[in-house]
């Protein structure tokens, strides 16, 4: 009896070990759980300033974004300040040069973001990730009232003003054969050497075009709608996914909100398309 209840006592005491020993081996240590936990919900943005998106943007490219005064307004401008708010983040826009937005957002340190009506192109997505697109454009042929177009032959030989490093300069490039393509650093610059009489033409975007020539002072006309059938996006460093994220997330909420729709007809006048 003795040695029957000794063999019970060692049973007992290593069946008691083994539960022990099974139990805490399934469950994973607290701190573990709780940095996984943190760090899945926690946004690492890469910010040049903590708690603000700064962007770069050609701020002379009305209506998406130009200066009045010391303050950029445009399109973009309420656009991303919204998708900002929805991020708790500000939103603050500094003027660059068009064809240096996208070397100097690599290189890092001046701005977090491209809002600059920027055409999403395979040859730019090599360079640095888009946010989902936020609007459709295609391209335009403008000249000084009372030309006649007739095909693009017709600039053979000819001055066509674009701005450098633009869809439209590409455009130009390639369509306009024996025209002389002439870079201007802005669109503005461009279309004031069309009324100058230096320069032919002017391709450039269709919903900007639209929007400059309304001015009817300036005696410019759309001659030529060109279906590129393009679409602007925010441009965010590679190495930035989440910002992207965060941009992609807001403007998904100021769509589904009906502010899109609203900062929409500020600027163009109608509903969005």
């Amino acid at each position: 009896m003795r040695k029957a209840s000794t063999w019970l006592v060692l049973f007992v005491v290593l069946a008691m070990a083994l539960a022990v020993a099974g139990c805490s081996g399934s469950q994973p240590p607290a701190s573990e759980s709780t940095s996984s936990s943190s760090s899945s919900t926690t946004p690492n943005y890469k910010l040049v300033t903590p708690g603000q998106i700064t962007v770069g943007s050609d701020t002379s490219f009305p209506p998406f974004e130009s200066m009045n005064g010391d303050v950029a307004e445009g399109f973009d401008v309420d656009l991303l300040t919204a998708i900002g708010k929805e991020a708790g983040l500000k939103v603050v826009f500094k003027t660059e040069v068009f064809d240096t937005l996208i070397p100097s957002l690599k290189a890092g340190g001046k701005f977090d973001v491209i809002a600059s009506a920027m055409t999403i192109t395979d040859e730019r997505k090599k360079e640095i990730d888009f946010s989902d697109p936020y609007i459709d454009s295609n391209q335009s042929i403008a000249m000084k009232k009372g030309s006649t177009f007739t095909s693009n032959d017709q600039f053979s030989g000819k001055k066509v003003g674009v701005q450098s490093g633009t869809t439209g300069e590409a455009w130009a490039k390639e369509n306009l054969k024996g025209a002389t393509t002439v870079p201007f650093k802005t669109a503005t610059e461009a279309f004031s050497a069309l009324r100058a009489g230096s320069v032919e033409a002017v391709v450039n975007d269709l919903p900007v075009t639209a929007y400059i020539v309304k001015d009817p002072s300036l005696g410019i006309e759309i001659v030529k709608e060109v279906p590129t059938g393009e679409q602007y996006g925010f441009g965010v460093s590679k190495d930035n996914p989440d910002l992207l994220k965060a941009i992609n997330d807001g403007l998904a909420k100021v769509k589904s909100s009906g502010e899109y729709d609203t900062i929409y007809k500020k600027w163009f006048g109608t509903t969005a398309q």
